[in-house]
């Protein structure tokens, strides 16, 4: 009855957890502050010249200066690609894909966290050579986890380009299998 317990205090753990990193994890994501850098825009997209980026990267500079608004520079961004008879290409699929990507891995590398807490756990009861085999398998995906994550790339600097959905369904089927992997774990 005691081990049942301490069972569901640890399920509701993970799962508050779990909670609690989504909601991080997509605000991230989906945070536009004012500034973000013109790769969040994909300028490859665009079909831009040389001069016209680097007229397009100077006026942003320029705005960023003068302290204008988000709007007032997107506004004026949209202005000059008027007045080159640019085509605005459809917004949103590539930042959707990016920022389902980051929410999932960053998912994935919370349950490999616990898992291999878990695991360690168990080789310190058992010392199973087994155990040490799980280990080093949660080890290996968790590295996995976070060399897949947009928000690892981020913070080191690199910025990544569309791939569409499939940027993000490795993330998925990982997800999917550590779901699996983490219950029978905390389950036996």
């Amino acid at each position: 009855m005691k081990r049942k317990m301490k069972i569901d205090k640890r399920i509701l753990l993970i799962l508050a957890t779990l909670a609690v990193v989504t909601l991080l994890a997509t605000f991230w994501a989906t945070s536009e502050p004012i500034g973000s850098p013109p790769e969040r825009q994909v300028w490859e997209r665009w079909n831009l010249s040389n001069k016209q980026r680097q007229e397009i990267e100077q006026l942003i500079r320029d705005m960023r200066a003068n302290r204008a608004s988000w709007e007032e520079i997107v506004a004026a961004v949209n202005a000059k690609l008027n007045e080159w008879n640019i085509q605005q290409p459809p917004r949103g699929d590539i930042e959707l894909y990016y920022t389902v990507q980051t929410v999932i891995s960053t998912i994935n590398a919370t349950l490999l966290v616990f898992l291999l807490i878990t695991y360690v756990d168990m080789y310190m009861r058992t010392k199973s050579e087994f155990t040490i085999g799980l280990v080093i398998f949660s080890m290996v995906l968790l590295f996995y986890a976070l060399a897949s994550n947009p928000l690892v790339h981020w913070i080191f600097g690199f910025r990544a380009f569309g791939l569409g959905p499939f940027a993000m369904l490795p993330d998925l089927f990982t997800c999917v299998a550590l779901i699996v992997l983490l219950y029978l774990t905390v389950k036996y």
